[in-house]
């Protein structure tokens, strides 16, 4: 997803509809790597005192070689011949990974980023039972 403008402001919706889930003075910055194939992936990093700043990288050819170069807990190995869909979320203890594998309008839009959040928190809730 090349598209600054659709990927800012799913990154705007994003921090909106997740501030309401967090304490006052928590920030959320992001890294923004798109890829100029279908998708991206997208690293928010959550914290007190980190801004709520936006960074986008230097696209690269598929999510798959973004996924090479951007540490992350969810896949590992050869994963050349992994085919991403939809959004697939890693959640670590200060880090959000967002690997959306298409561009489908539907999941760069304010719904995609609210359902992105219910998937998240849902996960938190499940954990803390």
């Amino acid at each position: 997803m090349e598209d600054k403008k659709i990927v800012q402001e799913y990154v705007n919706n994003f921090r909106r509809h997740l501030a309401s889930h967090l304490r006052p003075g928590i920030g959320l910055s992001c890294k923004i790597f798109p890829a100029k194939a279908e998708g991206a992936v997208l690293e928010f990093t959550i914290g007190p005192s980190i801004s709520n700043d936006d960074c986008f990288e230097i696209p690269k050819d598929t999510v798959n070689s973004i996924l090479q170069d951007v540490p992350q807990r969810l896949i590992g190995g050869n994963i050349g011949g992994v085919k991403f869909g939809g959004t697939n979320v890693s959640m670590e203890p200060n880090r959000i990974v967002l690997i959306k594998g298409e561009d489908d309008p539907q999941l760069w839009n304010d719904q995609g980023a609210r359902d992105d959040i219910e998937r998240i928190i849902g996960t938190q809730m499940r954990a803390q039972k």
